[in-house]
């Protein structure tokens, strides 16, 4: 018999999030040890009457790639783009067996790739076809969490499966305050930064494309951010693990930057191009079920009492603005101390809302 918590999230990301109807085409992508959730989403797939393709990778095959990939080879996409422009939906499972398999490649070999993978999700984000991107609990995740396999299980299932409709009647009341707003000032632990959401309008994230969810977000004026921020909470970017980040900007941009560990790896990609200087999101976590970072920004970003703040591209049904290869969300935690403001009042202390 399978794991009951493994269907129900089939059911939300086939019935809920992509919401497939009957002849439509879903991609479904994930690594072979996110089977069992590769499985079930396929069988879903079949009942809603669609028709599902896969893309599964077995371990070990994006460090062969990388190793091996000649300069061309790093640069083609064409396989992935026909699988992309063919589906009517695209359900991406993440999880594997190492997470840090990457560490010891070339960055700028990973920075190639990217930039030539960049226009699939940006196919994506502009509507091309509807999305939803989860996690399967695997080992390696559960090793980053500190966690044995089956506490992390456990959290994973808590945290995705889930009433995500009564979630996003939770986040409306502070979304409505945030689209009234001018300013966010965010305050805390050598803190004191302000972003400019002016004109702006919150997306409210309740499942639809991560799974799991709970914030809403905001592309701000990318030209207008003032201040310093540090982040206690690590980040994993490329394969490297990147903690103690400190940012300073001026006019929008981040003129100085530092981190405590990685710091190298938090250059490269800021100097990816003019844009991933910039701010691309200011995002508030609203997910208040999900207690502890576990240096996954998919359930990271989502906590609440967090703040994230994503470097580079912009969401363009956010308001757009910032252009990037990269968008790498950083999270500020506010619990301890932190303070939100909107236009020079406080709205949340210490994590949470006070209105």
């Amino acid at each position: 018999m399978g794991d009951p918590r493994i269907e129900q999230l089939a059911e939300v990301l086939v019935g809920h999030s992509v919401n497939v109807q009957q002849g439509e085409k879903v991609l479904i992508i994930g690594a072979s040890e996110t089977a069992p959730l590769i499985k079930e989403v396929y069988r879903r797939v079949l009942r809603a009457g669609g028709h599902p393709m896969t893309s599964i990778t077995l371990a070990e095959m994006d460090k062969i790639f990388m190793d091996e990939a000649s300069d061309e080879q790093l640069s083609n996409i064409e396989v992935m783009e026909w699988m992309y422009h063919q589906a009517d939906a695209v359900i991406r499972i993440l999880g594997g067996a190492n997470n840090k398999e990457l560490t010891n490649v070339n960055p700028q070999r990973i920075q190639q790739r990217r930039k030539a993978t960049a226009p699939l999700s940006q196919y994506l984000m502009k509507g091309g076809a509807r999305w939803v991107l989860t996690m399967f609990p695997t080992q390696a995740q559960a090793q980053d969490a500190d966690m044995s396999l089956e506490e992390y299980e456990n959290f994973v299932y808590s945290a995705v499966n889930v009433d995500y409709k009564a979630m996003e009647q939770s986040m409306l009341a502070a979304a409505e305050r945030f689209n009234a707003a001018k300013k966010v000032r965010i305050v805390g632990k050598e803190t004191d930064l302000t972003v400019d959401i002016e004109g702006r309008k919150a997306v409210i994230c309740a499942g639809t494309h991560n799974v799991p969810d709970g914030e809403f977000f905001f592309s701000p004026n990318h030209l207008l951010t003032e201040g310093h921020i540090y982040y206690e909470w690590p980040t994993i970017y490329a394969g490297r693990e990147i903690s103690g980040i400190r940012l300073q900007f001026e006019a929008g941009r981040i003129v100085a930057c530092s981190a405590e560990k990685g710091e190298e790896a938090l250059i490269q990609a800021l100097d990816t191009d003019e844009g991933s200087r910039y701010l691309g999101e200011l995002g508030i976590g609203a997910n208040f079920g999900i207690q502890n970072p576990t240096k996954d920004i998919l359930f990271d970003e989502k906590i609440g009492g967090s703040v994230h703040l994503a470097v580079g591209r912009a969401y363009e049904d956010a308001g757009g603005g910032n252009e990037s290869l990269i968008h790498w969300d950083m999270i500020k935690n506010l619990r301890d101390g932190g303070e939100l403001y909107l236009d020079g009042e406080l709205v949340q202390k210490d994590g949470k809302w006070i209105f």
